[in-house]
């Protein structure tokens, strides 16, 4: 993908989980990277001054980026990210100032015991999600073992932990607050979804058939149901999700 990239349009989340700052609870930057040309056809080139124009260039699906990552900030400053080949993290060393390569070729395991989801929208999730929920949470699940809920509410946070350790992270639609889910799919969940399946997971729409790397979005700030975690895991739960 890089060898015919001419520039480069950047998207951000500046810092998700700003809610928890106050608290000093952990936040995050979330970015994503894109040929800023290829969201444009015909021999039309992106004009870098203008707003619409550069919202163009990162209305592409998330199959499409070129890098993307994070940075989290909590008992450690760690910078996650992959170029497509790999997933890899950084820790910052304070004393040196610098990133150093802490966590090469990260792998999400096939397999966890946790899911992380906002459960005080559960009265409004679809009945498939929710089955599934109760299966997990009372050991009926493919593992026969409990999940348990771990939701810190920055996004960071919670996706970080299911790198590390497997599960399900999971922003489903709700029928009362959030009908297309409450996660921005370009700055957010695309990034983020890119880079849990080039650490070998998988992501997916409401569907359950989709992956968040084929979703198309129509505006910047466009929201979509959003899943992401262990392959096995991923695997059960769209089993659910298409009835």
């Amino acid at each position: 993908k890089w060898t015919s990239t001419r520039r480069l349009a950047a998207c951000f989340d500046p810092l998700d989980g700003s809610g928890n700052a106050d608290a000093s609870i952990c936040t995050g930057t979330v970015f994503g990277v894109f040929d800023a040309d290829a969201g444009f056809r015909g021999g039309e080139s992106p004009d870098l001054r203008d707003a619409s124009s550069l919202s163009r260039a990162v209305l592409q699906p998330g199959n499409k980026l070129l890098a993307a990552g994070y940075c989290l900030y909590s008992s450690t400053t760690m910078l996650v990210f992959t170029l497509g080949g790999g997933t890899h993290g950084f820790t910052l060393d304070t004393a040196m100032n610098e990133f150093v390569l802490t966590h090469p070729n990260m792998r999400i395991p096939s397999r966890g015991s946790i899911y992380s989801c906002n459960e005080s929208y559960s009265e409004g999730w679809s009945p498939d999600f929710r089955r599934y929920l109760s299966a997990i949470k009372g050991g009926r699940g493919q593992s026969g073992e409990r999940y348990t809920q771990r939701y810190i509410g920055s996004m960071v946070g919670d996706v970080h932990r299911t790198l590390m350790y497997g599960g399900i992270f999971a922003c489903p639609a709700d029928d009362d607050v959030h009908p297309r889910g409450s996660l921005q799919l370009v700055h957010k969940s695309a990034p983020m979804a890119f880079l849990i399946e080039h650490a070998g997971g998988r992501s997916a729409d409401d569907s359950g058939a989709r992956s968040l790397l084929d979703v198309v979005p129509s505006r910047v700030h466009e929201r979509c149901p959003c899943f992401m975690g262990s392959s096995d895991d991923m695997d059960e739960l769209a089993g659910y999700l298409r009835g």
